[in-house]
C-alpha cells in the first residue's frame, strides 16, 4: 500500500512518462539540492533473447528539473548499454521520451517555465 503512494508521488514530481522507461534507483538530499537517480528499465524483449546482453549503464546525464521546496532538483539518468553477441557491437535502445529542452540540460517543462519567466535570455 505504501509503495502505491510513493509511486503516485513520483508520478507527480517527475516529468511525465519517465517512470515508464526508468526506475528510481535512489534519492539524495543536501541542504540545497535533491538528486534523483534513475536507471533505464530492462527490456523484456532483449533480455529474453540470447543474442543480446545487458552490459550495465552508460555514464549518467544530469537534467535540472523544477525545484522542490527550495531545493534544486537534478535527475541523474542512466541509459542501459546492450551488446549484440553476434557482432560485438554496443548500443542503447531508442526511447520515445523527450524530456530535455533543446540545447539545454533542463527538463522541457522547467525550460518552458524559465523562458516565460525570463523571455529575453
Amino acid at each position: 500500500m505504501e509503495k502505491d503512494y510513493l509511486q503516485m508521488l513520483a508520478q507527480v514530481v517527475l516529468p511525465a512518462e519517465i517512470l515508464e522507461y526508468f526506475s528510481i534507483r535512489g534519492i539524495e538530499q543536501s541542504a540545497t539540492e535533491i538528486h534523483i537517480s534513475l536507471d533505464e528499465k530492462m527490456s523484456p524483449e532483449l533480455s529474453s533473447d540470447a543474442h543480446y546482453e545487458s552490459k550495465g549503464f552508460m555514464e549518467a546525464v544530469n537534467v535540472t528539473d523544477f525545484p522542490i521546496r527550495d531545493h534544486k532538483v537534478i535527475l541523474k539518468i542512466r541509459r542501459r548499454r546492450w551488446t549484440d553477441t553476434r557482432t560485438g557491437k554496443s548500443f542503447s535502445l531508442p526511447i520515445s521520451l523527450d524530456i530535455v529542452a533543446k540545447g539545454t540540460r533542463y527538463s522541457k517543462e522547467f525550460g518552458a517555465f524559465l523562458k516565460v519567466l525570463h523571455p529575453h535570455t
